[in-house]
């Protein structure tokens, strides 16, 4: 008899898996969306408005004019980090959790790049990014060797061979 199946928190993880889940893919479905009218509300404002931002104007229309694309890609990124780590704090296997975390290290990485100039190239900027890439590898080396993409939803499935 297998009590580890049978303790209170595997059942509620097992019946709360499936809706977080699903709750996550809408979010990210509809965090897309967003993404997808930003940009083309930012391309008609690109051609077909003089693409002035004016610092005092707190509209919509301005701060999607204003902010860099780079940026806004890379805020929508770490959203989505942010809701797939939400859900999966509703399964039993860790080291998923670093799908997420590399997500989250690109956007991170992507906003660093998109304040950065010519001018302010330091020996720090490149220490930085040179931090942020070793994190992202090691992160990837680390979803390749424990295959965590491989790992199927249903933890009832027999392993693969």
């Amino acid at each position: 008899m297998d009590t580890r199946n049978q303790h209170p928190a595997a059942i509620l993880v097992k019946a709360l898996e499936r809706p977080a889940f699903t709750l996550m893919m809408v979010c990210q479905m509809l965090v897309g969306l967003g993404l997808a009218i930003a940009l083309v509300l930012k391309v008609y404002m690109l051609v077909f408005t003089d693409q002035v931002c004016a610092a005092d104007a707190t509209t919509l229309g301005n701060m999607i004019r204003c902010t860099q694309t780079l940026e806004l890609l890379a805020q929508f990124l770490i959203m989505v980090a942010g809701f797939r780590f939400a859900a999966l704090m509703f399964t039993m296997s860790p080291f998923q959790l670093l799908q997420p975390l590399l997500l989250a290290l690109v956007g991170v990485l992507l906003l660093f790049l998109s304040d950065l100039t010519v001018a302010q190239t330091t020996w720090y900027a490149s220490l930085i990014m040179l931090v942020l890439f070793g994190a992202m590898s090691s992160v990837f080396v680390a979803l390749r060797l424990w295959g965590a993409s491989d790992v199927p939803l249903n933890t009832d499935a027999p392993p693969k061979k």
